[in-house]
């Protein structure tokens, strides 16, 4: 086996530096940590010990901040964090981080010091003047929700278990978005169990009694009231409206639309909600509209020789643009891999990967969404996919966002036709639309609920259900194979709505149209190593402006999907590990790496080049707290083109890509 010098020497380090810290050789300390190549939980840990030996408080919340966004889910940081703060007099945020070191703790040892420093804090909030009864209690509930806190899968309720309809949240500039209800005839409000039934409606714009905002073309304005609400009163630049509180719909967002050029105030005697005016007003771009059909699951491998066959709506569109065949996903679930698609980082760099632990997106990560809103597309999302919620982050960059979980009963057919009447509805505007379609996902979970694909799938492949520990980790299964071939033709079905609109309205001169995935399944091949390639390959397809047709074999990531296609488009971009294909223009990439980081599973890795296929596989579990073992792990590299096993006589290549996989992944090293 081989060992990067990397983890050799990094225990040897550690020793030392632990030995002149509990000696008090703080300066001694310091230069030690300075000449670290590895910064991970321990070196932070470590760091921050120097700083509070010191005394010097901001000095460690400056570093342990920087090492919460590289290490997200780690005890050791947040509660050195939660301590310097306290220290530093910072009560509420350390109270905070202390909740959040009782959510992942490891150990009930840790969980109980976590808890009982919690207490401490709010007890000397009880003992400071600047903190009155009712704060204190407010803050020991924040404390209560962290500690039980779930994750974002359940949006409109949030992850404190309270329903977001009617309640403005915020995104990293402060800017306000409010859920509402959408087309929920006198529902006005959801819980835990309803919230699977019904649609919402989010948008951009702020709370207040009073708006003033100057057009120039026609402009249509949402507004949404709360539950305590009178009349609208508009005063434009030729006359007033008046809106009665009777003719205000209470549970959706109100459009009103204007035509007068010039200056209008909007106001009442309630508060109420706004949403960012919409010029309706033609302002196109060469290429008006961009959509990103994202088809969750969607393996290259079943497509690449059928896709006629499975998906001939599908295969006409896109047949006229480019079908690349060599597309790889970086992560082997949709958490992961999405956040790659709308950052351009890889699983371990974008940080959105742990399945429970709360973690924003759009926090520490640009998604590329801002930049097409910058550059004047209306951003949109109709999403039906739990992993893809607002409040993981996706808010940013979006204006306007319809979701239902797809276990609702939002499936193909009905995002087709909201994603149809989004673009008809705004049909001068430039667009940016994203329309996730998660049909195929029942068939890893054994569900069977449309009438096309239970007829369709002959009886010998319904005698058995086979759920693996999850829809990820389902084991081959020829019945699901069959079942997976007649969903997409189901969905095949209902894009031929959406595309045929798109062609037949716009034209193919005016739009830019991608259908990709985020990942594959496991189920399509008898393979050991969870990453094989039915697993990692997905499809990218473009077709639309300036688009030849082309089927290329160009090595290419998800990562490289939207820089690709705000190349293509003129928007600039900041790649981050996304290249703009060679294919168009740009510097491509050498080779395309998949991991698999979650908790309780080993830590794997797959990178295709030009010639091999190279598996890492450490022989330790993913701690809770997404920390990997990298010093005891085994690898090997394989022939691309048979994977038979050429290891030895690539040992040099091995060692590079061994190394590469360690240093990349050294910060979570335990």
């Amino acid at each position: 086996m081989l060992t990067s010098d990397l983890i050799i020497n990094y225990k040897n380090e550690v020793e030392e530096v632990r030995l002149l810290l509990n000696s008090g050789l703080l300066k001694e300390a310091k230069e030690k940590l300075d000449t670290f190549k590895i910064f991970n939980e321990v070196y932070y840990s470590m760091y921050s010990s120097y700083y509070y030996l010191s005394g010097d408080y901001q000095g460690g919340i400056c570093l342990l901040k920087e090492a919460i966004e590289q290490i997200p889910f780690s005890f050791e940081i947040t509660y050195n964090l939660a301590m310097l703060k306290s220290a530093a007099g910072d009560l509420v945020e350390s109270l905070t981080l202390f909740a959040v070191c009782g959510k992942i703790a490891l150990n009930e040892t840790d969980k109980e010091e976590a808890i009982e420093q919690s207490k401490n804090i709010l007890n000397e909030m009880k003992k400071h003047p600047d903190f009155p009864t009712q704060e204190v209690l407010k803050y020991s509930n924040l404390a209560e929700k962290i500690l039980n806190e779930r994750d974002e899968r359940t949006y409109p309720i949030n992850r404190f278990n309270e329903s977001l309809i009617k309640r403005a949240v915020k995104n990293r500039e402060g800017d306000s978005y409010l859920t509402e209800m959408y087309k929920s005839m006198h529902i006005k409000n959801v819980d835990n169990n309803s919230r699977y039934f019904f649609k919402t409606e989010m948008l951009q714009g702020r709370v207040s009694n009073s708006y003033s905002f100057t057009i120039e073309n026609l402009t249509t304005l949402p507004i949404a009231v709360f539950d305590n609400y009178d009349d609208i009163h508009v005063k434009g630049p030729k006359r007033k409206f008046i809106f009665p509180k009777n003719t205000l719909t209470a549970n959706q967002y109100n459009y009103y639309t204007f035509a007068d050029s010039g200056s209008y105030t909007i106001y009442s005697k309630k508060l109420f909600f706004i949403g960012n005016p919409i010029n309706l007003a033609p302002a196109k771009k060469d290429v008006q509209v961009i959509v990103s059909i994202f088809v969750d699951g969607l393996a290259n491998t079943a497509i690449e020789n059928k896709l006629e066959q499975l998906m001939p709506n599908t295969f006409k569109f896109f047949s006229k643009g480019y079908i690349n065949n060599n597309c790889y996903t970086s992560g082997d679930w949709t958490l992961p891999s999405v956040s790659a698609i709308y950052t351009g980082k890889t699983t371990i760099n974008h940080g959105l990967y742990h399945p429970f632990y709360h973690y924003e997106l759009n926090k520490y990560n640009r998604l590329f969404t801002e930049d097409f809103k910058e550059q004047g597309y209306l951003t949109a999302q109709i999403n039906n996919d739990w992993r893809v919620t607002p409040t993981y982050g996706y808010l940013q960059g979006m204006d306007r966002i319809i979701y239902q979980t797809s276990l609702g009963g939002l499936w193909a057919g009905e995002v087709v036709s909201e994603a149809i009447e989004h673009l008809e509805t705004f049909k001068d505007n430039n667009h940016f639309l994203w329309v996730s379609l998660m049909d195929l996902h029942d068939v890893a979970d054994e569900i069977n609920n449309d009438l096309m694909s239970q007829v369709h799938l002959p009886s010998e492949f319904k005698q058995k259900k086979n759920l693996g520990p999850t829809s990820v980790l389902s084991k081959f299964d020829t019945n699901k194979i069959k079942k997976y071939d007649v969903e997409l033709q189901r969905i095949d079905l209902h894009l031929s709505s959406l595309l045929s609109y798109l062609e037949n309205t716009f034209g193919m001169e005016n739009i830019l149209v991608s259908l990709i995935s985020d990942h594959g399944q496991t189920y399509l091949k008898q393979d050991d190593f969870l990453l094989h390639e039915p697993k990692r390959k997905v499809p990218f397809m473009l077709a639309g402006s300036n688009i030849k047709p082309q089927i290329s074999n160009e090595l290419s990531s998800i990562t490289d999907i939207f820089p690709t296609m705000a190349s293509i488009v003129g928007v600039k971009v900041d790649s981050q590990e996304g290249r703009v294909l060679r294919d168009f223009g740009g510097e491509g990439r050498a080779f395309a790496l998949t991991e698999t980081l979650h908790p309780k599973q080993p830590y794997l890795v797959a990178i295709t080049d030009e010639e091999h296929i190279f598996r890492f596989k450490t022989k330790n579990n993913v701690t809770d707290n997404t920390l990997i073992d990298l010093e005891h792990y085994e690898a090997k590299l394989l022939n691309k083109n048979d994977l038979a096993d050429v290891t030895v006589e690539n040992k040099e290549k091995l060692k590079k890509y061994c190394d590469m996989v360690i240093e990349r992944a050294s910060k979570l090293q335990i």
